[in-house]
């Protein structure tokens, strides 16, 4: 975080040094130009053409996928937010002088042969190619902000530039909606209408997260928890599904104060407000049309990156993070390079003589931060990366653990801020039989990151048999603050157990089987080791139908029969709260069944499946096989041509049928 803060400054102060001629700021603004027109027809073309995206027209409105460069389409949707306004000044700036009592043909005549109209019409493409972009994208909070910043730019353009006239704009506008018209409204539309359910209420993860950060600001109201930290921190806020990660609050103000806190947000609210006072007063003043329409330009890209910012964590993707401080030194420069001069090439007053020092005297304490931190993790990992094959138990050698040990803290000595080796450390001291050394290190690690759930477990287990109450404590803070907390349930279950606390190793169980469906599955050796009855695994499943099924099937393996029937059975009750029904939900019922000769229930399995999943043509296969062998030939023949029906091209369901019409005329000779 340091390092990219430190980028966005150094990108600001390097934007304004290199603007400060104007041959350099023109350059660099066309530069700007194309390349979001590049991208922004780029990103339309993959929109289009990718196997996977051609489905456009019926896309699912949350569906998310790669727009242009970006993985994420509202950090698309940001970059372009930033530099539309930009080509939209320069489509404006470069705009061919008709004469205004000229006929349209004189004036078309004109624009089409005047000098520049070549870059008039280019820009003109490109602000059509960004904003349809942006609209194709389907980011909510870009197409609202996007929206909003040309209004915001056609505003302070009429109140700046009134002679240019008004046909340009409407032109714009009117080729926008004609463009987006042609590509389709109605995926925009549903992205919109998913915001609220069916009953009308909003319907938006984001409002519950920034709920549950209110909080986390009040603990860190001053200095804030750290830069980085908040997807390690919000865990013990958050009353989000714990299977769900969330890296930022999508929202960059309030992680501003999470992370920065009080001191954090005001300072940043400083920077970026006196660079719009700053840069808007000097546009006042200044009459030149290139700087008067880039300045505006500039000031829409920020209002509008700011507005979006409301929804997204666009400063925290790093292209639009740096476009963001280009734009702030862009404005600053637009307002203070002169463009026509004959002595100072800016109005901005030349840093004094101790200063000029400052700037490369900071860069080169940066550059050795980054070198001696960076570059000690890199060696760091590259020595770990030597013993990390080795599985660490007590049964190793005495001399491989030695082996491991030098390794971990030649790694701890490159970088020490990283937990991760002092932990090792910890477990190999352990086995080594140094009990005092092995609590210090986990202890170390613990205090490295101490919202890493793993290194407080690890201290935990080692006082299981010491200090038992304070063991127990850390263990249940351990899986509190995890982010991953899947990977502690069962070490904290399997030490409840072994205490005796076997309630409330069936509450942990319980709790974490319904936070992660998929956890079921390695419950199963608790469940032998420990003798679990029928009411106990009953009580830790989730009202899941595929965790009731893994149990099913692990019971059938062990040979208990009568308890796989009775998971197995149980776990069609739990098909209301399944978001899509799954055929194999049935399918391993029905078979079940079948592989127990047990028919009716196999068939009584099979007509429930056919009435949840009348469209799914094997269950019409399969009760037609049933009937056909119970001599019932036109119940067969009725299910054989539904399930032509929905498979035309199967020719086994053809070749079932001829076999009926020919049995039929067997009998009817």
């Amino acid at each position: 975080e340091a390092l990219r803060i430190s980028s966005y400054v150094l990108f600001y102060i390097l934007t304004i040094q290199l603007l400060s001629r104007q041959e350099l700021l023109r350059k660099t603004v066309k530069i700007v130009a194309g390349l979001a027109t590049a991208i922004a027809l780029l990103a339309i073309l993959q929109k289009f053409t990718s196997p996977n995206l051609i489905y456009w027209f019926r896309v699912a409105p949350e569906s998310s996928s790669p727009v242009g460069p970006w993985l994420y389409r509202n950090h698309y949707a940001g970059f372009m937010e930033l530099l539309f306004p930009i080509v939209l000044a320069l489509f404006f700036y470069y705009r061919p002088r008709v004469n205004r009592k000229n006929s349209w043909r004189q004036k078309v005549v004109s624009t089409l042969s005047s000098h520049g109209s070549n870059q008039y019409f280019f820009l003109g493409l490109g602000a059509i190619l960004i904003i349809s972009s942006i609209f194709i994208g389907l980011s909510r909070g870009g197409i609202i902000s996007a929206t909003l910043a040309l209004f915001f730019f056609l505003v302070l353009l009429s109140k700046k530039s009134s002679h240019r006239g008004k046909i340009a704009p409407l032109i714009l506008v009117g080729t926008l909606l004609l463009a987006i018209t042609w590509f389709g409204w109605d995926p925009i539309m549903e992205r919109f209408n998913a915001t609220t359910d069916a009953s009308g209420a909003i319907n938006e993860g984001r409002l519950l997260v920034w709920k549950d950060c209110l909080p986390y600001i009040k603990d860190f109201f001053v200095t804030g928890s750290g830069f980085g930290t908040f997807i390690h921190t919000f865990p013990q806020y958050s009353n989000q599904p714990p299977a769900t990660i969330y890296d930022h609050a999508h929202n960059d103000y309030i992680e501003l104060l999470t992370d920065g806190g009080l001191i954090g947000f005001v300072l940043a609210a400083w920077f970026v407000l006196t660079v719009i006072v700053h840069g808007w007063r000097k546009i006042a003043l200044r009459r030149d049309l290139y700087a008067i329409l880039l300045g505006i330009g500039a000031l829409t890209g920020i209002v509008s990156i700011l507005l979006h910012s409301v929804t997204d964590f666009n400063m925290h993707n790093g292209a639009n993070g740096l476009y963001f401080f280009f734009l702030c030194g862009l404005l600053i420069s637009a307002g203070n390079t002169r463009l026509h001069f004959r002595t100072r090439p800016t109005l901005l007053k030349p840093a004094g003589g101790h200063r000029k020092y400052l700037l490369p005297v900071a860069g080169l304490l940066l550059f050795s931060m980054v070198l001696l931190l960076h570059g000690g993790g890199f060696l760091a990992a590259s020595s770990y990366d030597k013993i990390s094959s080795i599985y660490l138990n007590r049964h190793l050698s005495e001399e491989k653990l030695q082996q491991v040990r030098r390794a971990v803290i030649k790694a701890n000595t490159y970088d020490p801020l990283e937990g991760l080796y002092p932990a090792t450390l910890g477990s190999v001291e352990y086995y080594l039989q140094q009990a005092d050394r092995a609590l210090f290190q986990y202890s170390s690690a613990a205090r490295l990151d101490p919202m890493n759930g793993i290194y407080l477990q690890n201290i935990g287990l080692f006082l299981a048999d010491t200090s038992p109450e304070q063991s127990k404590i850390l263990l249940a803070d351990a899986y509190a603050r995890a982010l991953h907390r899947d990977k502690l349930v069962l070490t904290w279950a399997g030490w409840l157990l072994q205490t005796g606390e076997r309630q409330e190793a069936v509450a942990v169980m319980r709790k974490g089987a319904g936070d992660y469906l998929n956890l079921v599955s390695s419950y199963f050796s608790l469940f032998t080791g420990y003798s679990f009855s029928r009411e106990e695994i009953a009580d830790i499943l989730p009202e899941s139908t595929a965790s009731w099924i893994r149990v099913g099937k692990f019971m059938e393996k062990r040979g208990d029969l009568i308890e796989s029937g009775y998971y197995r059975s149980h776990a069609l009750e739990y098909l209301d709260r399944e978001k899509i029904i799954k055929p194999w939900y049935f399918g391993q019922l029905y078979g079940f069944y079948r592989r127990l000769n047990q028919e009716d229930k196999a068939i009584a399995v099979l007509r429930q499946a056919i009435e949840r999943l009348p469209n799914y043509a094997p269950f019409h296969v399969y009760l037609g096989n049933y009937y056909k062998k119970e001599g019932i030939d036109y119940r067969a023949r009725e299910e054989y041509e539904q399930a032509l029906l929905l498979e035309p091209g199967n020719e086994k369901v053809g070749n079932k049928l001829k076999q009926l019409e020919y049995r039929g005329q067997g009998m009817l000779r």
